[in-house]
């Protein structure tokens, strides 16, 4: 994402855009506590769900829970996170194994933490899926399917699993999305990735029409231009962007999963946007007076 675009279509809603973590996202603010609740993150294990892992971590959820699809890479990602906390941490961290493109994976998942006992307070929805860079028509039906089914079909899974558990206690779906979903160019040789994570994005906007967020609050967010190594993998270095912190998209998540972020239920945000101005003056008015923004649909209709 080029800086001119941040500058000049960002500061439309906001005045003030972040780059790197700052003090109203602060997961240790009492606000912001997650001090009770269990958190689940898939794709936790590196890159921004490593991140987003550590900022529960530090807003003293009782256990932070990292699913993803390679053991090894889930064992490395628990002992980092470990590694990284402070005594003041007095929660668990577990690592799960879990195939997102299975349902049968999905549902054994769940059904193993029903039989522990361990209820899911809050599951961030990190983990995508990432097609080859090829035209749509050459993409082929399973590699376009493959995309669906880890973007959308587990997302819808795990937002149904999450509703049957914990009955009568409030609940959080935070959506990792990307700025893919509105501004195609960006992904310009992965539309199938655009077109699944907007699929995503829609069907939890419209999940949230039928769940208050008294009981599930549901928010999608872009979590910047961020490092990662698939961004590395597809040709990308430190001198390629002005990158974002990780830790930026790490403890928006975790604001988004507070009482504080309860007016967007059902909509997208962008992490880099600054919480104040979302929540108070024009940005605010503007969410308020109008059902439509900051959601999926047609332009101009």
């Amino acid at each position: 994402m080029s800086e001119n675009f941040r500058n000049n279509k960002m500061a439309t809603l906001v005045e003030k855009v972040h780059k790197t973590p700052y003090e109203q996202i602060n997961p240790r603010l009492p606000s912001l506590s997650q001090k009770g609740c269990t958190v689940l993150v898939t794709g936790g294990a590196a890159g921004i769900g490593h991140a987003i892992s550590r900022a529960f971590a530090e807003a003293s959820a009782d256990r932070v829970i990292i699913v993803g699809r390679r053991p090894e890479a889930v064992t490395k990602g628990v002992a980092s996170l470990r590694s990284e906390l402070d005594s003041s941490f007095q929660g668990e961290i577990i690592g799960r194994v879990c195939e997102l493109s299975d349902l049968a994976s999905i549902d054994q998942l769940w059904d193993s933490f029903a039989g522990e006992g361990i209820e899911i307070d809050v599951v961030v929805l990190n983990a995508a899926s990432f097609s080859k860079g090829k035209p749509l028509l050459e993409l082929g039906v399973e590699a376009l399917l493959e995309d669906y089914q880890v973007n959308v079909v587990s997302s819808y899974r795990f937002a149904q699993r999450l509703s049957k558990q914990n009955l009568g206690k409030k609940k959080h779906l935070v959506n990792v999305s990307t700025i893919s979903i509105h501004k195609f160019d960006t992904a310009a040789h992965h539309l199938n990735y655009a077109a699944s994570k907007n699929a995503a994005a829609l069907l939890l906007q419209l999940l949230a029409r039928e769940v208050s967020p008294d009981e599930i609050q549901i928010l999608s967010f872009h979590p910047g231009a961020i490092l990662t190594q698939p961004a590395r993998d597809h040709g990308h270095d430190e001198n390629s962007h002005p990158w974002d912190n990780e830790n930026l998209p790490g403890r928006f998540a975790v604001w988004a999963a507070s009482e504080e972020a309860s007016f967007l239920h059902g909509r997208f945000v962008h992490a880099a946007w600054d919480v104040t101005e979302l929540q108070s003056g024009k940005a605010r008015s503007l969410i308020d007076d109008d059902p439509q923004l900051l959601r999926v649909g047609v332009k101009g209709l």
